[in-house]
C-alpha cells in the first residue's frame, strides 16, 4: 500500500471513530431542560431557570408522578444567594408528566424574582 492511500484510508477510518464516539455520547440525555443528575429512576432533581444570577432546583419522586397526589405538590427549593422559593405542581400538571409531557411552572416570588422549572419524565 502506498503512503498517500494508507493516510486516505487512516482519515476515512478516524472520521468514523469520531463520528461513532459523538453519536454515542449524544444518546446519554442531558442538555437545557433535562433533569440532572445519574440515572437513579427513584427520584429526579430538576435544576430551575437562572434568573438574578443565580437556579435552584427541587427533587420529585416517580411515586409521585406515577400516582399524582390530589392536591398536587409544594415544597421548598433548595436554597442560594441566601432564600428558597416554594415550588408547587398541580396533579394536573403531574398527569402531563405521567403522559410524557413536559410542563413548566412558575416558583413564588422571593427577594423580588420567581424561577421556572420545566419538568418532564424521566424514566
Amino acid at each position: 500500500m502506498k503512503r498517500r492511500d494508507f493516510l486516505k484510508s487512516s482519515a476515512i477510518a478516524g472520521g468514523f471513530l469520531g463520528w461513532a464516539a459523538l453519536t454515542q455520547s449524544n444518546c446519554s440525555g442531558g442538555g437545557n431542560g433535562s433533569p440532572s443528575g445519574p440515572t437513579d429512576t427513584t427520584n429526579q432533581t430538576f435544576t430551575s431557570s437562572s434568573d438574578t444570577g443565580h437556579t435552584h432546583s427541587v427533587s420529585v419522586s416517580r411515586t409521585e408522578v406515577d400516582s399524582p397526589p390530589s392536591g398536587g405538590i409544594s415544597r421548598q427549593t433548595s436554597s442560594n444567594s441566601g432564600h428558597t422559593h416554594t415550588f408547587t405542581i398541580t396533579q394536573a400538571q403531574l398527569t402531563t408528566v405521567q403522559g410524557g409531557g413536559t410542563v413548566t411552572t412558575t416558583t413564588s416570588n422571593d427577594a423580588g424574582h420567581t424561577h421556572t422549572f420545566s419538568i418532564s419524565k424521566w424514566y
